[in-house]
Protein backbone atom coordinates (compact mmCIF):
# COMPACT_ATOMS: atom_id res chain seq x y z
CA UNK A 1 0.00 0.00 0.00
CA UNK A 2 2.95 2.39 0.56
CA UNK A 3 4.38 2.18 -3.01
CA UNK A 4 0.92 2.71 -4.43
CA UNK A 5 0.32 5.63 -2.03
CA UNK A 6 3.85 6.73 -3.18
CA UNK A 7 3.19 6.38 -7.35
CA UNK A 8 -0.06 8.25 -6.61
CA UNK A 9 1.51 11.12 -4.78
CA UNK A 10 4.59 11.25 -7.57
CA UNK A 11 1.32 11.20 -10.26
CA UNK A 12 -0.27 13.89 -8.69
CA UNK A 13 2.88 15.89 -8.39
CA UNK A 14 3.74 15.29 -11.89
CA UNK A 15 0.30 16.20 -13.22
CA UNK A 16 0.26 19.77 -11.29
CA UNK A 17 4.01 21.19 -12.59
CA UNK A 18 3.46 24.25 -14.31
CA UNK A 19 2.86 23.75 -18.26
CA UNK A 20 6.00 26.07 -19.28
CA UNK A 21 8.59 23.26 -17.80
CA UNK A 22 7.44 20.60 -20.40
CA UNK A 23 5.97 22.45 -23.02
CA UNK A 24 8.24 25.91 -23.37
CA UNK A 25 6.30 28.28 -25.77
CA UNK A 26 5.92 31.89 -24.63
CA UNK A 27 2.47 32.60 -23.11
CA UNK A 28 1.93 28.61 -22.12
CA UNK A 29 -0.20 28.06 -19.11
CA UNK A 30 -2.19 25.40 -17.25
CA UNK A 31 -0.06 22.31 -15.79
CA UNK A 32 1.27 19.03 -17.67
CA UNK A 33 -1.81 17.27 -17.42
CA UNK A 34 -3.86 20.06 -19.18
CA UNK A 35 -2.89 23.29 -20.77
CA UNK A 36 -2.89 25.69 -23.41
CA UNK A 37 -0.63 28.22 -25.43
CA UNK A 38 -1.08 31.16 -27.95
CA UNK A 39 1.16 30.78 -31.32
CA UNK A 40 1.06 32.24 -34.40
CA UNK A 41 -1.75 34.25 -36.19
CA UNK A 42 -3.95 34.34 -33.59
CA UNK A 43 -4.14 30.64 -32.78
CA UNK A 44 -3.82 28.25 -29.56
CA UNK A 45 -2.92 25.18 -29.19
CA UNK A 46 -4.19 22.99 -26.13
CA UNK A 47 -3.21 19.60 -24.26
CA UNK A 48 -4.35 16.89 -22.45
CA UNK A 49 -1.46 14.57 -21.36
CA UNK A 50 -1.64 10.96 -22.29
CA UNK A 51 0.14 9.16 -19.43
CA UNK A 52 -0.32 5.51 -20.96
CA UNK A 53 1.06 6.57 -24.60
CA UNK A 54 3.72 8.43 -22.35
CA UNK A 55 4.98 4.84 -20.62
CA UNK A 56 4.78 3.34 -23.98
CA UNK A 57 6.13 6.14 -25.71
CA UNK A 58 8.96 6.69 -23.14
CA UNK A 59 8.27 10.16 -23.48
CA UNK A 60 5.59 12.87 -23.30
CA UNK A 61 2.63 11.85 -24.96
CA UNK A 62 -0.21 14.27 -25.37
CA UNK A 63 -3.83 14.66 -27.22
CA UNK A 64 -3.48 18.16 -28.93
CA UNK A 65 -5.67 20.52 -30.37
CA UNK A 66 -5.17 23.96 -31.99
CA UNK A 67 -8.32 26.49 -32.46
CA UNK A 68 -8.38 29.79 -33.79
CA UNK A 69 -11.01 31.67 -35.89
CA UNK A 70 -9.95 29.65 -39.12
CA UNK A 71 -8.63 26.63 -37.64
CA UNK A 72 -9.52 23.11 -36.02
CA UNK A 73 -7.01 20.80 -35.96
CA UNK A 74 -6.82 17.83 -33.35
CA UNK A 75 -3.48 14.94 -33.28
CA UNK A 76 -1.81 12.80 -31.23
CA UNK A 77 2.26 14.27 -29.98
CA UNK A 78 4.80 13.05 -28.36
CA UNK A 79 8.28 14.89 -27.08
CA UNK A 80 11.51 13.72 -26.49
CA UNK A 81 14.71 15.09 -25.50
CA UNK A 82 15.54 16.24 -29.20
CA UNK A 83 12.63 14.94 -30.74
CA UNK A 84 9.13 15.16 -31.57
CA UNK A 85 6.30 13.55 -33.02
CA UNK A 86 2.94 14.15 -34.65
CA UNK A 87 0.52 11.51 -35.88
CA UNK A 88 -3.11 11.53 -36.47
CA UNK A 89 -3.01 15.74 -37.22
CA UNK A 90 -6.27 15.94 -39.36
CA UNK A 91 -8.71 19.29 -39.71
CA UNK A 92 -8.71 23.01 -41.49
CA UNK A 93 -6.16 25.47 -40.70
CA UNK A 94 -5.13 28.91 -41.43
CA UNK A 95 -2.21 30.48 -43.25
CA UNK A 96 -1.22 32.16 -39.62
CA UNK A 97 0.61 28.31 -38.98
CA UNK A 98 2.81 28.78 -41.37
CA UNK A 99 4.91 31.38 -39.66
CA UNK A 100 5.92 28.60 -37.49
CA UNK A 101 7.92 27.35 -40.48
CA UNK A 102 8.74 30.33 -41.64
CA UNK A 103 8.71 33.23 -39.82
CA UNK A 104 10.18 36.07 -42.22
CA UNK A 105 6.46 36.04 -44.33
CA UNK A 106 2.68 35.87 -43.85
CA UNK A 107 -0.05 34.47 -45.73
CA UNK A 108 -3.72 34.13 -45.75
CA UNK A 109 -4.86 31.29 -47.36
CA UNK A 110 -7.04 28.21 -45.94
CA UNK A 111 -6.18 24.59 -45.67
CA UNK A 112 -7.09 21.19 -45.49
CA UNK A 113 -4.85 19.05 -43.47
CA UNK A 114 -4.63 15.43 -43.17
CA UNK A 115 -1.06 14.18 -41.77
CA UNK A 116 -0.35 10.64 -40.90
CA UNK A 117 2.80 10.98 -39.26
CA UNK A 118 5.80 13.68 -38.99
CA UNK A 119 8.55 12.64 -36.87
CA UNK A 120 11.49 15.56 -36.67
CA UNK A 121 14.79 15.03 -34.53
CA UNK A 122 16.17 11.63 -33.67
CA UNK A 123 16.21 8.68 -35.62
CA UNK A 124 13.86 7.55 -38.14
CA UNK A 125 13.04 11.33 -39.30
CA UNK A 126 9.83 11.29 -41.74
CA UNK A 127 5.98 12.09 -42.48
CA UNK A 128 3.66 10.74 -44.64
CA UNK A 129 0.11 12.97 -45.34
CA UNK A 130 -1.02 15.91 -47.67
CA UNK A 131 -2.19 19.41 -47.19
CA UNK A 132 -4.60 21.20 -49.92
CA UNK A 133 -4.80 25.00 -49.69
CA UNK A 134 -7.37 27.13 -51.20
CA UNK A 135 -6.13 30.47 -53.41
CA UNK A 136 -5.38 33.07 -51.42
CA UNK A 137 -1.98 35.23 -50.78
CA UNK A 138 1.89 35.34 -48.84
CA UNK A 139 3.59 38.47 -48.82
CA UNK A 140 6.69 38.66 -46.86
CA UNK A 141 8.11 40.92 -44.79
CA UNK A 142 8.98 44.06 -46.14
CA UNK A 143 7.77 42.94 -49.73
CA UNK A 144 4.61 42.94 -51.77
CA UNK A 145 1.81 40.20 -51.26
CA UNK A 146 1.80 37.58 -54.04
CA UNK A 147 -1.08 35.78 -55.18
CA UNK A 148 -1.06 32.04 -54.47
CA UNK A 149 -2.99 29.52 -56.07
CA UNK A 150 -4.76 26.76 -54.82
CA UNK A 151 -1.42 24.47 -53.74
CA UNK A 152 -1.65 20.35 -52.89
CA UNK A 153 1.69 19.41 -50.52
CA UNK A 154 1.87 15.49 -50.72
CA UNK A 155 4.38 13.84 -48.36
CA UNK A 156 5.20 9.88 -49.08
CA UNK A 157 7.01 7.80 -46.76
CA UNK A 158 9.14 5.24 -48.69
CA UNK A 159 11.75 2.98 -46.64
CA UNK A 160 14.27 5.20 -46.07
CA UNK A 161 12.95 8.98 -47.44
CA UNK A 162 10.31 10.92 -47.39
CA UNK A 163 9.35 12.17 -50.30
CA UNK A 164 7.54 15.72 -50.68
CA UNK A 165 5.67 17.09 -53.43
CA UNK A 166 4.18 20.73 -54.12
CA UNK A 167 2.06 21.71 -57.43
CA UNK A 168 -0.95 23.29 -57.62
CA UNK A 169 -4.23 21.69 -57.62
CA UNK A 170 -4.49 19.16 -60.41
CA UNK A 171 -1.29 19.96 -61.66
CA UNK A 172 1.13 17.02 -60.72
CA UNK A 173 3.12 16.67 -63.71
CA UNK A 174 4.23 20.61 -62.96
CA UNK A 175 5.58 20.94 -59.93
CA UNK A 176 6.58 23.67 -57.95
CA UNK A 177 8.76 21.96 -55.31
CA UNK A 178 9.99 18.17 -55.48
CA UNK A 179 12.66 16.74 -52.43
CA UNK A 180 13.02 14.39 -49.79
CA UNK A 181 13.77 13.99 -45.94
CA UNK A 182 15.75 11.17 -45.14
CA UNK A 183 15.87 9.14 -41.86
CA UNK A 184 18.81 10.81 -41.10
CA UNK A 185 17.27 14.21 -41.14
CA UNK A 186 18.94 15.89 -44.03
CA UNK A 187 16.04 17.60 -46.28
CA UNK A 188 17.09 18.58 -50.07
CA UNK A 189 14.32 20.63 -52.06
CA UNK A 190 14.34 21.59 -55.55
CA UNK A 191 12.29 24.32 -56.26
CA UNK A 192 11.74 24.59 -60.36
CA UNK A 193 11.96 27.78 -62.26
CA UNK A 194 7.53 27.54 -62.72
CA UNK A 195 7.61 27.40 -58.71
CA UNK A 196 10.03 30.32 -58.78
CA UNK A 197 8.01 32.40 -60.72
CA UNK A 198 4.62 31.57 -58.87
CA UNK A 199 5.92 31.85 -55.21
CA UNK A 200 9.42 34.26 -55.40
CA UNK A 201 9.75 34.22 -51.60
CA UNK A 202 10.84 30.64 -52.51
CA UNK A 203 13.44 31.57 -54.34
CA UNK A 204 15.18 33.32 -56.95
CA UNK A 205 14.22 33.41 -60.67
CA UNK A 206 15.37 30.39 -62.22
CA UNK A 207 14.29 27.75 -59.14
CA UNK A 208 17.17 26.70 -56.69
CA UNK A 209 18.00 23.74 -54.66
CA UNK A 210 17.79 23.60 -51.01
CA UNK A 211 20.16 21.22 -48.74
CA UNK A 212 19.69 21.16 -45.28
CA UNK A 213 19.40 19.30 -41.65
CA UNK A 214 16.73 19.30 -39.23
Amino acid sequence: MGAVGLGVYLLTLLATMPARIVVPLPGATGTIWHGSAPIDGGNRMEWRWAPLRSLTGLGFAADVAVTGPQTALDGRALLRPGHILFEGVKGSADGGLLALARPSFACAVRMQVDLARVSIGGGRQGADGRIRSEPGSCQPFGGAAVAVPALALDIRQTPGLAVIGLAPIGERRNPFLVGGLGEDGKLRLIVSAQGAAALPFLAPPGGMTIETEL
